[in-house]
């Protein structure tokens, strides 16, 4: 499999958060008469610090998906973009991320009259892989037997196996996920999003056969903007450098020496920019004398610039790789490496955001140091401290 590292600007600048117009996925008929649509689910993981969800069968980044009542639709993980982001579907943007009801077989949807949680037998996803249902819980035929009284979708088997290395999560099945929703007098929108990172939810709108919106108004809302990338970071692949091109008062004049032209040099060039972000970043106060505090003040753009890092070596196209698992071969070798870094860094990120904010620390405590060189030099000065929530310091 070839690795695709960036989307094209047009690509990423027809990413909307409550488009209109509506994906409606591949679909077709079965021999007995039953529509089957198909999303094929990837990740750019450049367009936003997390990555969003883009489709085969859509343009743009998390795009506004279009489903049709009591039609059967699969969403197919098999991508190797796709690891560590199983995806899930709620009621609700970012379903228990924010403690808010995710589509399962004992929850009812919103409002609805529907008395589907007393047998449980309420719309859920229906996780597969290899064409085996990980689960017990049925309401579509085509995928298992009806049940009653089942509540095991399969997640707590599909999950956890996105935890896996990449070699080996690419190598143990084809990964899929199920839907068919069936209640008839509920008409909201409902979400995907990923259940190991947050703020990369996208909307589904229940749409008639015709493909029209049964509800054109956007509800519930996404309650925050979607990241465009600068356009520096557009060229070097990476999250948040824009403001970080040297020279800059608080980095040294250059970080890497010597630059050659053609790709190697335009990577140079964004690696002194990423550690110019580094340095800014982890210049900060110990104001709330807490060990925890610091570490994760430090850690945080300690993290980001190695999952910068990794994004600009895949935009450089210096890891062209045919066989993620060919051990033989320094790009998969180093791809390995890079979604592995990119992936969980990420996740730590947010884990270490969630105990600054579950703690009541500060979600940032900088502090400026101006360098000698060409910038006069100053004594540190300390910055105002930021309040900011768990949510704005993602955004930023």
């Amino acid at each position: 499999m070839k690795l695709s590292n960036v989307l094209s600007l047009a690509l990423l600048l027809s990413s909307a958060q409550n488009s209109a117009a509506d994906c409606l996925g591949a679909c077709s008929t079965t021999d007995s008469g039953e529509k089957v649509c198909t999303f094929t689910v990837k990740l750019d993981l450049h367009a936003s610090e997390l990555g969003y969800y883009h489709f085969e069968e859509c343009a743009g980044t998390n795009p506004t998906l279009g489903i049709e009542k009591g039609v059967t639709y699969k969403f197919v993980q098999n991508d190797i973009t796709n690891y560590y982001h199983p995806m899930g579907l709620a009621y609700y943007p970012d379903g228990a991320h924010d403690d808010v009801d995710e589509l399962e077989p004992g929850i009812a949807p919103p409002g609805s009259s529907s008395i589907c949680a007393d047998d449980m037998s309420c719309p859920a996803p229906m996780y597969i892989n290899s064409g085996n249902y990980l689960g017990a819980y049925s309401n579509n035929a085509m995928i298992a037997p009806i049940s009653s009284g089942e509540e095991d979708f399969g997640l707590d088997v599909y999950e956890p196996e996105f935890f896996l290395d990449p070699v080996t999560w690419a190598s143990a099945g084809t990964y899929e996920i199920a839907l068919k929703f069936d209640v008839d007098d509920f008409t909201d929108d409902i979400f995907y999003f990923c259940h190991i990172h947050q703020y990369m939810t996208g909307r589904m709108k229940f749409v008639d056969s015709e493909g029209n919106q049964l509800s054109p108004v956007d509800t519930p809302p996404i309650e925050y903007e979607y990241d465009m990338p600068s356009a520096y970071d557009q060229g070097c692949g990476t999250h948040g450098l824009g403001d970080f091109q040297l020279p800059h008062a608080q980095c040294p004049e250059q970080f890497v020496c010597n630059k050659p032209d053609g790709a190697p040099g335009a990577f140079a060039g964004c690696l002194d920019s990423m550690n110019c972000a580094m340095m800014v970043g982890m210049t900060t106060n110990v104001n709330q004398d807490s060990a925890i505090a610091l570490f994760i003040h430090q850690m945080i753009p300690h993290h980001q610039n190695a999952v910068n890092m990794c994004k600009a070596l895949m935009t450089s196209g210096a890891l062209e790789c045919d066989d993620i698992s060919d051990e033989e071969d320094e790009n998969c070798i180093m791809s390995v490496l890079c979604y592995e870094i990119i992936n969980g860094q990420n996740f730590q990120i947010q884990t270490m955001r969630g105990v600054l904010d579950m703690s009541g620390y500060d979600a940032t405590d900088d502090c400026e140091v101006e360098v000698s060189g060409p910038f006069h030099s100053k004594s540190p000065k300390a910055s105002k401290t930021s309040k900011k929530s768990k949510k704005s310091a993602l955004r930023k």
